[in-house]
């Protein structure tokens, strides 16, 4: 027995050793083919900054001799054009640019919907036109010289000035403030006059009571009191800009009007002055004084009130410039013989409409064979009921429009009546105009630039 358990304690040593030595070679053989590596130095305990590098991105100027293929310049390009949007990494811990600050030596006020003129036209026609619209003024202070500026200064400050008497603007104020459901009756209201009452209040009160009753009467049966502005040009002269000028019409039936796209006579007789041939020219409205039946007023309307085109608009800013310079000229040409100072306060008007906007300039004889073209006023043409307060300013708009155009019949009257002494030593009228179409063409397609307005 004693026997039988030493064998087998035997054979278990046996078994315990051999699988032990399998363990050492199995070690031992995954030690061998296990590749040999450096032993690792120890990193040191403390952080270290990397040093950054200033990073440069430049097209090579090196040239291959093989050409590149389709594929290959495709890369480049799109490559180059990947880091123009990859910040620098500059030499700060930040690694952030400081801003640089640029001084602003001639900000340009840009507002909406003004008339149109360019830099190039501006440099190219500042001989015989200056334009002064308001952003334009630095230009015009540079060429022409200081007596001159001031004098056109002086009338640019009365750009929008309120010619409503206190009593029609307090009427207004009135009026725009009420809602819809009382606005009718406000209107009717303060716009009572007398039935045999002529006077310039009382027509200017007749003409404010038909165009707000018939802006009012757009929406009576419109849910969302809004006009929508998706319409072509033509139906906006018709529907916004047409009610305003027959109301204005029938109020001062001194005028005459010609609507769409109307011959302007002007040309022919600025023709038959400086025997020229300039071509033929329409507009969307014409104004005409009865008294002498000259056209007064142009009126260009550039596209429709959403969505004026660049073409459009510099074309008729430079149309109304042309029209108005003839229409002067025409003028002028049957008074050849009145003073100077007389005919440097006649003048000729243009409105155009951009977009939503509504600006008045004026043309008039400046000095020696050159006209200036300045602006008097801006209304906008609002299309909703909310936007009524709107019609504050073209009320005042018109009103500068009758000023005007009562100050030119009594200059007209002065003119015709002059008659030049026989010891007459004044200048001749003749030397101090000048043939308007060697300025102002129809924009072509190339001539359209940067905008000034």
């Amino acid at each position: 027995m004693d026997n039988l358990r030493r064998l087998r304690s035997k054979i278990d040593n046996n078994e315990e050793d051999g699988c032990s030595n399998k363990r050492k070679r199995g070690m031992e053989k995954n030690e061998t083919e296990r590749p040999q590596t450096p032993e690792a130095k120890e990193e040191p305990s403390t952080m270290v900054l990397r040093e950054q590098k200033k990073v440069c991105y430049a097209e090579s100027s090196t040239e291959t001799d093989s050409p590149k293929s389709d594929y290959e310049e495709f890369k480049d390009k799109n490559e180059s054009t990947e880091k123009q949007y990859i910040r620098k990494v500059f030499d700060s811990r930040e690694g952030t640019p400081c801003t640089t600050s640029y001084e602003v030596t001639n900000p340009i006020i840009v507002t909406p919907n003004k008339p149109v003129i360019t830099n190039a036209s501006y440099n190219q026609y500042s001989m015989h036109m200056i334009c002064a619209f308001g952003s334009t003024l630095h230009l015009v202070k540079e060429t022409t010289d200081k007596q001159l500026y001031e004098e056109i200064e002086k009338i640019i400050k009365m750009r929008n000035k309120s010619v409503l008497s206190s009593s029609i603007v307090k009427k207004l104020e009135v009026i725009l403030q009420s809602d819809y459901s009382t606005i009718v009756s406000k209107i009717i209201a303060e716009t009572e006059v007398e039935d045999n009452e002529i006077t310039e209040d009382a027509r200017f009160l007749f003409f404010i009571r038909n165009t707000l009753l018939d802006f009012t009467a757009t929406f009576k049966f419109l849910t969302r009191k809004v006009i929508n502005r998706s319409m072509s040009e033509r139906t906006y002269i018709v529907e916004c800009i047409s009610p305003i000028l027959r109301a204005f019409r029938n109020s001062f039936p001194d005028i005459e009007y010609e609507w769409i796209e109307k011959v302007v006579r002007s040309i022919k007789g600025a023709n038959n002055i400086f025997s020229c041939n300039m071509k033929p020219r329409k507009t969307d409205l014409l104004i005409l004084r009865l008294s002498d039946a000259t056209e007064i007023l142009d009126i260009e309307v550039s596209g429709p009130p959403f969505n004026s085109t660049k073409k459009h608009t510099v074309g008729d800013a430079k149309k109304l410039l042309l029209l108005s310079v003839c229409s002067l000229c025409k003028i002028l040409a049957n008074n050849f013989d009145c003073l100077i100072e007389d005919a440097k306060q006649v003048r000729t008007y243009c409105i155009q409409a951009i977009g939503d906007r509504l600006t008045l300039f004026a043309t008039s004889l400046i000095d020696k064979k050159k006209y200036l073209a300045i602006e008097l006023a801006s209304c906008i043409i609002p299309f909703s009921f909310d936007a009524i307060s709107c019609y504050a300013r073209i009320f005042n708009f018109f009103a500068i429009i009758r000023n005007e155009f009562v100050k030119q019949e009594k200059i007209q009257k002065k003119i015709r009546s002059f008659i030049p002494l026989a010891d007459n030593n004044n200048e001749d009228l003749r030397e101090w105009v000048h043939q308007p179409d060697a300025d102002l063409t129809i924009v072509t397609e190339d001539d359209i630039d940067e905008l000034f307005l």
